[in-house]
């Protein structure tokens, strides 16, 4: 009875598209920096890896140039691109 009750739980914690992580890449360049990085982060969704991005940018005394984010397709295995919108000013 109890294993059955655990693979329950198992099966729809696996079916709740809310506990997906996506892998999120933010190409970016620091103001006096004369070449781009790159932040990674895992988050539910792309409003969550920019808050997450910004929280990041707001640790330095630099702002940062935000030149593209992309998001990891792990069925193709290849990254690609997010398009955010131009109003967001914390974002360029």
């Amino acid at each position: 009875m109890i294993n059955v009750l655990i693979l329950a739980i198992l099966l729809y914690m696996k079916k709740d598209p809310k506990s997906d992580l996506f892998e999120y890449r933010f190409h970016y360049q620091l103001v006096d920096a004369k070449g781009y990085s790159d932040k990674y982060f895992l988050a539910h969704d792309i409003d969550e890896a920019k808050r997450m991005f910004e929280y990041a940018c707001s640790k330095r005394s630099h702002s940062a140039m935000l030149d593209k984010v992309e998001m990891w397709n792990r069925w193709a295995d290849r990254w690609e691109k997010v398009s955010l919108s131009t109003n967001e000013p914390s974002l360029n």
